[in-house]
C-alpha cells in the first residue's frame, strides 16, 4: 500500500512538473523570426554546352552555367548581417525549427539589438546602391571577355535594390496544440527544446574555448595561452543569460549557472588569469562545450576536478629552495648548498614546478578534464 502511494505521488509530481513547464512555455515565451532576402548578382544562363573531359556536352541532364554580372564583395554585408542575426537570436533564445523561442522578459532587449543590426543593414545597402552604376561598370571593365553577356543580364538598379529585405516578424505566442492529459507529447516537446538548449550552450562554450584559451604562434599553429585578460569572463555573460531565461525547462539548469558563477567568481579581481586559475576556467569551459557532459553535471552525475592554486612566497613557488629573484641575496644559504650534494636534492630542484613551466605546448598544460 505504501509503495502504491509513493508511485502515485511520483506520477502526480511528474505531471505537475510537466504542466508547469508547458504553462511557462505558453505564458513566458514567444516565437520570433527575422527574415533576410538579397540578390546574389548572378544569372543562370540558358542551355549551354559544358566541357567535360575535353569534350563539349549538351545533355539535358547538365544544367546551364551562371554568370556573375555584379561583383561579390559589395554583397558581403548580407552574409555578415545574417551571421549577426543568428548570433543574437542564439544568445537570447533556443531554436525551434526555423524560428526561435525567446523569453518574454528579454523580448524588448532582443528587439533593440535586431533594430541596431537593421540600421547597419540599411546603411550598407544605401552605400551599395549609391555606387551601383560605378560598381557594375568597373566589374564589366575587369571582365571584358564576357562584358557583352553581363550587360545582357544586368538588372535595373531599382529592381536590384528591391531584392534586399530585412525584417523582424511580429512575435507570436507559443501555443502548442497538445490535448489535455497527453503527458507523453508534452514531455517530448519540452525535452526537444531542452536538448536544443544544451546543444546551443555547448556550441557557445566551444567557441569561447577555442577563441579565448588559444592563440596562434609565429608559425600559425594554435597553442594554449599561459595567461588571459580578465575580460575573458565577459564571454560567459550571454551564455549565462541564455540559460537563466530558459531555466524553467529544467530545474537543474540552475546548477550549471551556479557552478559557472562559482568558477568565474574564483578568478582574481586584478592582474592576469594564469596558472591554476586559468586551468580551472579552461576545464569548466570544456565541460560546458560537451552537451552530454553538461547534462551529466546538471543531474549531479559529474564533479569538476579543481586544480589547487599555486602559492608564491619571496622565493617563487612556496617550498622551493631557489629564489626566482636574481637580485636576492642568497649568501645565507651558501653553506647549506655546499654541504648538501645528494642526488635527491638535485632531483627535487629539477622537478619543482614553477609558473614559467606553464609556457609549453598545449598538451602539456593540463587543460582538459583531468580524467
Amino acid at each position: 500500500m505504501a509503495t502504491s502511494t509513493k508511485s502515485n505521488n511520483a506520477a502526480t509530481a511528474t505531471t505537475s512538473e510537466l504542466c508547469s513547464r508547458l504553462t511557462q512555455l505558453e505564458q513566458g515565451v514567444c516565437v520570433v523570426n527575422v527574415i533576410t532576402m538579397a540578390a546574389c548578382g548572378e544569372k543562370s544562363l540558358p542551355k549551354v554546352k559544358v566541357e567535360l573531359d575535353g569534350k563539349l556536352q549538351d545533355s539535358d541532364s547538365i544544367k546551364g552555367s551562371k554568370i556573375r554580372w555584379f561583383p561579390k564583395e559589395p554583397l558581403n554585408f548580407t552574409s555578415k548581417t545574417k551571421q549577426s542575426i543568428s548570433r543574437v537570436l542564439n544568445s537570447y533564445g533556443v531554436r525551434w525549427g526555423d524560428m526561435t523561442i525567446v523569453p518574454l522578459a528579454r523580448l524588448e532587449e532582443l528587439q533593440n539589438e535586431i533594430a541596431s543590426i537593421e540600421v547597419d543593414w540599411a546603411i550598407a545597402l544605401k552605400d551599395m546602391l549609391d555606387n551601383y552604376d560605378t560598381l557594375v561598370s568597373d566589374w564589366q571593365m575587369s571582365n571584358l571577355d564576357v562584358a557583352d553577356i553581363m550587360r545582357r543580364y544586368t538588372m535595373d538598379k531599382l529592381e536590384f535594390g528591391g531584392r534586399f529585405k530585412m525584417k523582424m516578424l511580429p512575435p507570436v505566442a507559443f501555443s502548442p496544440l497538445i490535448q489535455e492529459g497527453d503527458n507523453e507529447s508534452a514531455e517530448e516537446l519540452a525535452d526537444d527544446i531542452l536538448s536544443n538548449l544544451y546543444d546551443e550552450v555547448a556550441k557557445m562554450a566551444s567557441d569561447i574555448y577555442d577563441k579565448s584559451f588559444f592563440v596562434a604562434d609565429a608559425n600559425g599553429r594554435k597553442v594554449a595561452r599561459t595567461k588571459a585578460n580578465r575580460r575573458i569572463k565577459d564571454s560567459f555573460k550571454r551564455l549565462i543569460q541564455k540559460l537563466e531565461g530558459l531555466s524553467f525547462l529544467d530545474s537543474n539548469i540552475e546548477k550549471v549557472v551556479s557552478q559557472t558563477n562559482v568558477v568565474l567568481d574564483s578568478m582574481p579581481l586584478t592582474g592576469w588569469i594564469e596558472g591554476a586559475n586559468l586551468s580551472n576556467l579552461a576545464r569548466w569551459t570544456l565541460v560546458m562545450s560537451n552537451p552530454d557532459m553538461l547534462r551529466n553535471h546538471a543531474s549531479d552525475s559529474f564533479t569538476l576536478e579543481v586544480e589547487p592554486e599555486v602559492i608564491e612566497d619571496d622565493f617563487g613557488i612556496l617550498g622551493e629552495t631557489e629564489s626566482s629573484n636574481l637580485d636576492e641575496d642568497l649568501s645565507v644559504f651558501e653553506t647549506e648548498f655546499q654541504q648538501v650534494n645528494s642526488p635527491e636534492v638535485v632531483t627535487e630542484v629539477a622537478t619543482s614546478f614553477g609558473i614559467d613551466d606553464l609556457n609549453q605546448e598545449p598538451d602539456q598544460l593540463g587543460f582538459g578534464l583531468g580524467f
